[in-house]
């Protein structure tokens, strides 16, 4: 785990980095020679004003947005997150472009798509994962600015891949309906790149400590340090005292588990005993100052987390049996896990090549995309079993990523069911004389070499 690769300075010569400095400048001057070099090319049509939106995003987030950042941070922390999702981006763009110009269709189609994609898929990765955790991590009690600032900082980690797909897929729909290019063969063209950024991607997560597993005595396990999102989820649920508590079918909070060699196994708690008081509080449904309802067990995490932070764990048991256990005073590290982010990125790898590898052999068009989510929906859902970052989703005792797995197979199943009622038919590699869309007069549109 790296979450900060290196701090760059906030200031050069007198001038800020960012903010109206030179970041600022120098993406100006970026900014300026790809539009005359697009105007050059094609002049001023409706695809060259396209890249407009995105240069002034950019250009906002760096005179309004970084300078919180160097604010809080002293300069502009470079964070590995941040470094593999750009590589992701990097290598998925180009593998993209290079099977497009095999394929007869023009690299710029692959680019603009980028475009097209990329920010709906940020801020779907985002929104998914600040919807999922708003009160644990982003609301700040009277504070929108803080609140605001948590929700977009995006840098640190929070991501969920799932809300990525669905964020750009909206903008592929979008990007093939603007410029009437087939669905399908579009979606199998860059499957391998979809994979081959997740890939990358979740080696970010492991750099941040996020998206990670349960605890194993595995040799290949990986301890995180202390302050990590394991090492304080691990604090919140009592691991470090070596018990797991649980909510039993009647709803009481019981003993779920115990770890073999920890400072509960002393004989006096058993898996499935009732606590009825944990340091002499009652784990108990209630309102918080908002007014928002929490659980019983979310009241018990709560209790644990204080008791971890104390040393001392005080568990009373429903026959009136106190159990204390104390907290290893080498608790600097998290107990080892799963290392699920290297499970994931392997995953994404061996999809990365299969979909690379089918696509020469597909009889239809969506059908790369289609087998290829539907094998990632269920390896995702096995991913899920073990990993402790997530809880249920709406009562369904399934994490929300193990609910859209299965909406996803569910889908990729329709479509794939759909596709073999057709006749084999796909549109590439196609002639060189052939064209890609339907070009409106005086625009120009992606189209074949």
């Amino acid at each position: 785990m790296r979450q900060t690769l290196f701090l760059i300075p906030q200031e050069f010569f007198g001038l800020p980095l960012a903010g109206f400095g030179w970041l600022l400048i120098a993406w100006t001057i970026v900014s300026i020679i790809l539009l005359a070099a697009l105007i050059r090319r094609q002049g001023w049509n409706k695809e060259t004003s396209s890249y407009l939106p995105m240069i002034i995003i950019v250009a906002v987030v760096i005179a309004f947005g970084l300078p919180m950042f160097v604010a809080q941070h002293g300069g502009i922390p470079i964070r590995g997150y941040g470094v593999m999702l750009l590589a992701a981006v990097v290598a998925g763009v180009s593998f993209a472009s290079h099977r497009a110009q095999k394929m007869g269709l023009s690299s710029d189609a692959i680019y603009s798509l980028a475009f097209w994609m990329f920010i709906p898929g940020i801020l779907g990765a985002r929104i998914f994962f600040v919807a999922e955790y708003w009160d644990e991590f982003f609301y700040v009690e009277g504070n929108l600015k803080a609140t605001f600032f948590n929700a977009i900082n995006f840098t640190e980690g929070g991501l969920v891949v799932y809300g990525s797909l669905i964020g750009g897929a909206v903008g592929f729909a979008a990007f093939c309906y603007r410029y009437k290019l087939p669905p399908l063969a579009l979606a199998d063209l860059i499957a391998p790149s979809l994979f081959l950024g997740l890939c990358l991607g979740r080696i970010g997560c492991l750099l941040n400590g996020c998206c990670y597993g349960g605890v194993c005595d595995l040799p290949w396990a990986i301890p995180f340090p202390e302050g990590s999102p394991p090492y304080q989820r691990q604090l919140e649920n009592g691991e470090f005292f070596g018990v797991r508590l649980t909510q039993n079918n009647r709803g009481d909070i019981a003993v779920g588990k115990i770890r073999k060699d920890s400072p509960a196994q002393s004989g006096l708690l058993n898996v499935g005993d009732v606590i009825v008081k944990i340091n002499d509080a009652e784990p108990e449904a209630g309102k918080d100052k908002r007014g928002e309802p929490y659980t019983a067990m979310m009241a018990a995490n709560r209790l644990m987390l204080d008791a971890s932070r104390s040393g001392v764990l005080r568990l009373q048991k429903s026959d009136g049996t106190i159990v204390r256990i104390l907290l290893p005073k080498s608790a600097t590290w998290s107990v080892p896990v799963h290392p699920t982010q290297i499970y994931a990125s392997l995953n994404a790898l061996i999809l990365f090549f299969f979909a690379a590898y089918y696509y020469p052999t597909r009889k239809h068009d969506g059908e790369v995309i289609a087998i290829s989510l539907g094998i990632y929906a269920i390896t995702r859902y096995l991913l899920e079993l073990i990993r402790t970052d997530e809880l249920s989703f709406a009562g369904t005792g399934l994490t929300i990523s193990q609910n859209v797995s299965i909406a996803i197979f569910t889908l990729a199943l329709v479509t794939l069911l759909y596709l073999r009622r057709r006749p084999p038919h796909t549109i590439w590699p196609l002639p060189s004389s052939k064209p890609v869309g339907n070009q409106p007069a005086g625009e120009s549109v992606p189209s074949a070499n």
